[in-house]
């Protein structure tokens, strides 16, 4: 994660979302294909319409270092 951006890799793909742009994050145990390895996972919307599912190690220090960065999202967890 950079200052101002989300990095999410998985392999050789990659997504970048603008943090600014992160309107929710909630727990999901959603089974769509995803960066997610973990069936355990964060949904994260963003934009307009956009999504995106992740399992980071530890969830609640990942969502601390988000809401630094923008205190405007909805919380889920």
């Amino acid at each position: 994660m950079s200052e101002e951006i989300l990095i999410i890799k998985c392999g050789p793909f990659s997504e970048k979302i603008s943090i600014k742009d992160i309107k929710s994050i909630k727990k999901t145990r959603n089974p769509l294909s995803s960066a997610a390895l973990s069936i355990n996972r964060i949904e994260i919307r963003y934009g307009f319409s956009g999504m995106t599912l992740i399992s980071p190690k530890d969830k609640e220090q990942f969502v601390g270092l988000i809401l630094q960065k923008n205190n405007n999202i909805d919380i889920k967890i």
